[in-house]
């Protein structure tokens, strides 16, 4: 499978998918713990047209974990745990993630942006993109209830001229200062 993905045609934006981070899930009855209190997580994060330039490449990069594997390798460590603990993101999450963010930088460097105009998230669906859809569309096995593979996705593009406002939005040069 690609790992880069350009999704202009066919991203889909629906700011009402903010709101699924507030939805209850296995013991978080009011949803994810970070909601309001993260600049790239609603509602502070601003919406995907107030900071992407919808006239120039848009593009998924995807991270792909195989999560079957990574269960069966906790089973045979921890044989007498729940599948939610062989499944707990802790185990695996900060890993992806970091894959994730290395491979949006390089893309990044590849593409030559040297004047900061290019941006990214990791979030992307806390900006209003409805991400499942838009990888199902472009071959993107992913699963709502993943018991198979997850794929962690990254919307990369090009902030809108002069928007000097992208509160949560990483932008290169800020994301390489570190």
């Amino acid at each position: 499978m690609q790992e880069i993905i350009k999704v202009n045609d066919i991203i889909e934006i629906n700011y009402a998918c903010r709101g699924y981070c507030k939805l209850p899930y296995r013991n978080h009855p009011n949803g994810c713990p970070n909601f309001g209190k993260h600049n790239e997580c609603p509602p502070k994060v601003k919406l995907f047209k107030d900071v992407f330039n919808t006239n120039k490449d848009l593009y998924f990069i995807i991270e792909e974990f195989n999560l079957k594997e990574h269960i069966e390798k906790m089973k045979q460590k921890h044989p007498h745990w729940s599948i939610f603990q062989l499944k707990n993101l802790l185990y695996w999450q900060g890993g992806v993630r970091h894959r994730l963010y290395m491979k949006v930088l390089k893309f990044i460097a590849d593409k030559g942006d040297t004047n900061g105009m290019m941006i990214y998230t990791l979030l992307p669906e806390a900006m209003g993109v409805i991400v499942i859809n838009t990888a199902l569309k472009v071959g993107i096995p992913i699963e709502k209830t993943p018991t198979n593979k997850i794929f962690k996705i990254a919307l990369v593009g090009y902030r809108i001229d002069n928007n000097n406002n992208t509160k949560g939005i990483s932008k290169q040069k800020s994301m390489l200062e570190y």
